[in-house]
């Protein structure tokens, strides 16, 4: 999500390539097929490979070719052993952006050279001080798609939404015990409220006889552009997380804030960074409470959105985008 929000503005004053995984290889969870093609500036070039620290093929105009920044995602998930013997043929300046929590264990890693290393926040700065040089690590916050504004009435008709119940919405790809609360906390509303929640997922491992009647499943590798038709259907978009000890953040969140439907989110490390942009709670409780208040309050509820609105303008895509293109600049 990163790499799409960041590429889709530099593209439209630089030129750009994108080096992605053939799609035989991109087999893991990370990379999700959605149902949209390529771009004109994706070239499929490299093999991902099946363990750490493999050789794989990589397309040898990543050193060949004459460019003047080099920016890698995702470093495990490149055939280390082929980039470092074609490491040095790549006269580019060198930047690598930091997604993982933890410090690789890889020793191999570090043998790639960077000019400079990116990351999210004050967390990740701190943990990637104990292995790199605090000189090359720059903060850039993660960019948030920008606001897109919808009509409710409309795109519930266009994807068969009632217009009369609350819709409660959740997507992606999480283990199904992440969903556990709102069930329980759906089930306790349906008495009260009409409610509905829609979850949308590329892949599916409910059994249809099992499920809920206030569950509405629906199956798509949806694109963000989709995605959002849903968010502007919801009256709350609940996130699907579970406790973590790394350093991390939610790309879901900042993909998603745009969208201006207030998200409600379990209290845990991807979210500590945010504050009234996101409601947050700590048990079921908490949740059931939060739902009901961003239901009936309007001000409470005009208060988040005003609070995600200026966040989203503030971290913008463009604006993050531009902080990149003034590091390159610098370094």
């Amino acid at each position: 999500m990163h790499a799409e929000l960041v590429a889709k503005e530099w593209i439209k004053k630089h030129d750009l390539t994108v080096f992605a995984p053939t799609l035989e290889s991109a087999q893991d969870w990370h990379h999700q097929i959605i149902e949209k093609p390529d771009e004109d500036y994706v070239i499929r070039g490299y093999e991902q490979p099946m363990a750490l620290g493999e050789s794989g093929w990589i397309d040898d105009r990543l050193w060949k070719e004459n460019y003047d920044i080099l920016v890698v995602q995702g470093l495990a998930l490149i055939p280390i052993q082929t980039l470092l013997k074609n490491w040095k043929k790549i006269k580019a300046k060198k930047i690598l952006v930091v997604h993982e929590g933890k410090l690789p264990t890889y020793e191999d890693f570090y043998k790639c050279e960077f000019d400079g290393i990116v990351c999210f926040d004050s967390r990740y700065k701190s943990m990637l001080s104990r292995r790199y040089s605090p000189n090359k690590i720059h903060i850039i916050p993660y960019p948030c798609h920008p606001v897109v504004r919808g009509n409710k009435a409309l795109v519930r008709k266009k994807l068969s939404i009632s217009k009369e119940k609350i819709i409660l919405f959740s997507f992606g790809r999480q283990p199904l015990k992440e969903y556990k609360d709102y069930l329980k906390v759906v089930e306790e509303l349906k008495g009260e409220y009409e409610i509905k929640y829609v979850i949308l997922r590329s892949d599916h491992k409910w059994n249809q006889k099992e499920l809920p009647k206030f569950l509405d499943l629906r199956m798509e590798a949806a694109p963000t552009e989709k995605i959002y038709e849903y968010l502007h259907v919801a009256d709350v978009h609940l996130i699907p997380k579970s406790p973590t000890d790394s350093v991390v953040v939610s790309s879901t969140a900042f993909q998603c804030l745009g969208a201006l439907a207030p998200i409600v989110v379990p209290n845990t490390k991807h979210f500590e960074l945010l504050e009234k942009e996101i409601v947050k709670y700590n048990n079921r409780k908490e949740l059931k409470e939060a739902i009901i208040k961003l239901i009936l309050d309007e001000d409470f509820r005009k208060d988040v959105l005003n609070s995600a609105e200026k966040y989203v303008n503030n971290n913008s895509s463009e604006k993050v985008a531009e902080l990149f293109i003034k590091l390159f600049r610098d370094i």
